[in-house]
């Protein structure tokens, strides 16, 4: 009985060891669990502490998103405000290249109807003027043109 006494003995002698050295590594881990709590807080006030900074950084991402939208809106805004202006221009420019054509035709048609009634008014003259050089020549020569 003897041995088993000093069986049981040595047996609970371990155990008592193997829970020691549990409570030590237990404080070795509380040791940062209390650095832990004493600097940052409890892990319940870490999780709150970053499901609020979480809460923050959405509430951030979506302000920013909607500026973005806005600056895209605005930009599609301006484009289009530019792409209408560009266009009337465009039109305008048009117009102006159409009625400057016909400006040009007609100024064209004038000229041409001008040189033919300055050809047409040559010819008369032309006609007219031995005509008229006849009639000079007879009232300032009345005899000599008699005696032909």
């Amino acid at each position: 009985m003897v041995k088993i006494k000093g069986k049981k003995k040595e047996k609970e002698q371990r155990k008592e060891q193997r829970k020691e050295s549990k409570q030590a590594r237990r404080k070795g881990k509380e040791l940062p669990r209390q650095l832990e709590e004493k600097w940052i807080g409890s892990r319940s006030e870490v999780f709150t502490r970053i499901i609020a900074k979480e809460t923050e950084i959405r509430a951030k991402t979506a302000e920013e998103r909607r500026k973005a939208e806005r600056l895209v809106e605005d930009a599609k805004g301006e484009a289009a405000t530019i792409k209408r202006e560009a266009t009337m221009e465009e039109i305008g420019r048009d117009y102006y290249e159409k009625e400057m054509e016909r400006a040009r035709h007609e100024a064209e048609e004038v000229r041409k109807q001008a040189e033919l009634e300055a050809i047409k008014l040559k010819q008369e003259s032309a006609v007219k003027i031995d005509e008229a050089v006849e009639f000079v020549v007879r009232c300032i020569c009345p005899v000599e043109t008699d005696s032909k």
